[in-house]
């Protein structure tokens, strides 16, 4: 069997694919009377909201919307919510609808499209670069979704605070593994004990999997957000010195603050690559939590 050895070139989904910014399809409006936050990567546009609505009220309108738009409308239970996807002309479709006390909860994910994989290709080639880098410090309040920071508003109501309450020091989270956090076919993963970069306190996992990277991907960013960590995240790919192009590289990443922002939180981020063409990805599962030291002078 021939080798092939290559340069790994990492560039995002939307360079390869599209030359413009991703945007949402103009057809998939948001539900009536909602105001959605909004997040953008190279490779992902994704909206959020939280609404006084049923999720079947929530379903119809999205229903009527597939419809006009021509797309078939499949909607799933996925033990949490409902999952609804579809391949439409601008991107892939996510949108996810959880059900909250005070009416529904929606993401919506609109992916670039990935390039296709060469899975036929018996040919094993080796990765030489690095991985991509994920941002070092958790995203300010208002990059949070609707759902979290209304959640923040109400718990500052019931304690009489208001939402701009005097902050105080807080220890973090308890370092506890959140059973959720499972391998992607839903077992339980070990998790060892060890410390981050910035000697934090940290519990890892780590497994491999012949499970495609666009459902690890997809698996990850929907557990995250289920579970109130709002997920950034990148999915890269290699190429070869013979042009065969596959995902190699990528991640997801949420923060949680039980308490409210500004204050202790917990950090979830999930790494995945592969280092030659068609073989098992390793996924790698970190659990981190951090205490939270408040302004002084003010």
């Amino acid at each position: 069997m021939r080798r092939f050895f290559i340069t790994f070139a990492i560039f995002t989904l939307s360079r390869a694919l599209a030359q413009e910014a991703l945007s949402l399809p103009v057809w998939l409006e948001s539900y009536p009377g909602t105001t959605p936050a909004v997040r953008s990567s190279d490779s992902l546009r994704e909206s959020s909201y939280t609404v006084a609505a049923q999720p079947a009220e929530i379903l119809e309108h999205y229903r009527k919307l597939f419809e006009g738009a021509g797309l078939p409308f499949h909607p799933n239970s996925d033990g949490i919510g409902t999952s609804i996807r579809a391949e439409a002309p601008e991107c892939d479709l996510l949108i996810q609808i959880r059900s909250r006390a005070e009416g529904a909860f929606v993401d919506v994910n609109c992916s670039a499209k990935t390039a296709p994989s060469a899975s036929s290709s018996p040919d094993v080639v080796k990765v030489v670069s690095g991985r991509p880098q994920s941002p070092a410090s958790p995203p300010q309040p208002h990059t949070g979704s609707v759902d979290f920071m209304q959640m923040h508003r109400e718990k500052a109501a019931e304690m009489g605070l208001g939402v701009h309450r005097e902050h105080h020091d807080a220890p973090a989270p308890p370092l506890v593994w959140p059973s959720w956090l499972t391998h992607v076919n839903g077992a339980a993963v070990h998790a060892a004990s060890g410390l981050d970069q910035a000697k934090n306190a940290m519990l890892t996992a780590r497994y491999t999997t012949n499970v495609p990277m666009t459902e690890i991907y997809s698996f990850y960013r929907e557990l995250l957000n289920a579970h109130e960590y709002p997920a950034r995240s990148s999915m890269s790919t290699g190429q070869t010195t013979t042009g065969v192009v596959q995902n190699a590289i990528g991640y997801v990443e949420g923060y949680n603050y039980p308490d409210g922002a500004p204050g202790a939180y917990a950090t979830i981020n999930v790494r995945f690559d592969r280092t030659v063409l068609n073989g098992p990805i390793t996924v790698t599962l970190r659990f981190t939590t951090h205490e939270y030291i408040a302004k002084r002078g003010y």
